[in-house]
């Protein structure tokens, strides 16, 4: 499929699988995913890495088997805006959850001038929350979630939550180390 698509100049649907086999069926896989154009491609003894950018968030319709490979029709979501994006509450949130995600990321160790690229570049509420919540460490069950809540509003508390959660385990396990040392 990924021969196929890189050959044909065509975008691919990104989608988990609920069971980890090794040649997936339709009843394997979720129905919401992404599509997305490869950026790289690299093959390795292990398989095939890829590179991926990310375009929309789609439905599968319907899946198809097409000689060795599965096709999907997909059909896009829009992702539901907040009802007034100058409320003083949502933009409360996202200032709040930009600031713990800048906080995540140092206590992570990514450097400062990354961090400010990022938070900089990323105006979006939605494109934002999408873009930590594909950093942190995250459950697939938790990923998919996400992926599924369409409401930027509610997407970005979600995300809000997962940091101020990871942000206390890495300060526990900080103090831990500290009073082991």
């Amino acid at each position: 499929a990924i021969e196929h698509a890189a050959k044909h100049d065509q975008r691919v649907f990104v989608v988990a699988q609920r069971e980890n086999v090794d040649k997936p069926e339709a009843k394997h896989l979720y129905p919401m995913g992404v599509v997305a154009r490869i950026t790289h491609a690299q093959r390795g003894q292990k398989g095939v890495q890829l590179l991926v950018e990310g375009v929309e968030r789609a439905r599968a319709i319907e899946y198809r088997e097409v000689e060795d490979r599965l096709e999907a029709v997909v059909l896009s979501v829009q992702e539901v805006p907040p009802p007034d994006a100058e409320d003083p509450n949502f933009t409360a949130l996202f200032r709040e959850t930009r600031e713990r995600a800048i906080e995540l990321g140092k206590k992570r160790g990514v450097p400062d001038a990354m961090l400010a690229r990022i938070v900089d570049e990323v105006k979006e509420a939605g494109e934002f929350a999408d873009l930590v919540a594909g950093h942190m460490e995250l459950g697939l069950a938790e990923k998919q979630d996400l992926l599924e809540t369409t409401a930027v509003e509610d997407r970005l508390r979600r995300v809000l939550v997962h940091i101020q959660r990871q942000n206390a385990e890495l300060e526990a396990q900080e103090k831990i180390q500290s009073q082991v040392q």
